[in-house]
């Protein structure tokens, strides 16, 4: 097994992370993105993202969601609850580890243009069948505390997470990172 395996790694490319010099950061963002129904057996989505201070990528994740999305969009809103409670959870530990100057607002990118306008309205629409617990982020996007921008998805970092890319596309998508 361990021929095996040494044999695959010949000829494969390493993965280097570097994390140049800069600033102390005064800004984080958060990059999500998720695949509607991908796992074969359940039909469950996935959400993958990743979490940068600065310039520099601290974490990633890719995770099966727990509730059963029933379009597109609320696969990405799921993906999107998910990136924001893990980017919050950070930016505490941060703030606890002495990054004092890091901004208290959520940056979050989507390459999901219904997501995106579904979170900076108010009210259910045509989602009916949504929880209200989950409604919290669009208060979060009224109050401030949560910025959504809208990313192309041949730019998104985080589709490494939920899709099958070529290796041209994995090198663009870490190269974002």
């Amino acid at each position: 097994r361990l021929k095996k395996f040494a044999r695959y790694l010949i000829g494969r490319d390493s993965v280097v992370w570097k994390f140049e010099w800069q600033e102390e950061p005064r800004y984080s963002h958060t990059s999500t993105d998720s695949d509607w129904g991908g796992s074969p057996g359940s039909r469950k989505s996935t959400s993958a993202g990743l979490w940068m201070l600065g310039k520099h990528c601290i974490k990633t994740w890719s995770v099966t969601q727990g509730a059963f999305a029933l379009s597109r969009a609320e696969a990405e809103f799921y993906a999107m609850i998910e990136g924001v409670t893990r980017a919050k959870g950070l930016h505490s530990l941060a703030s606890e580890l002495g990054f004092n100057d890091l901004e208290d607002i959520v940056h979050l990118q989507t390459d999901s243009s219904a997501a995106k306008s579904f979170v900076c309205r108010r009210g259910l629409g045509r989602m009916r069948h949504l929880e209200i617990k989950d409604l919290w982020l669009q208060k979060e996007v009224r109050e401030g505390r949560l910025i959504v921008s809208k990313i192309r998805g041949t730019e998104n970092p985080a589709d490494i997470g939920t899709k099958y890319l070529t290796v041209q596309e994995i090198k663009e998508r870490l190269g974002f990172m």
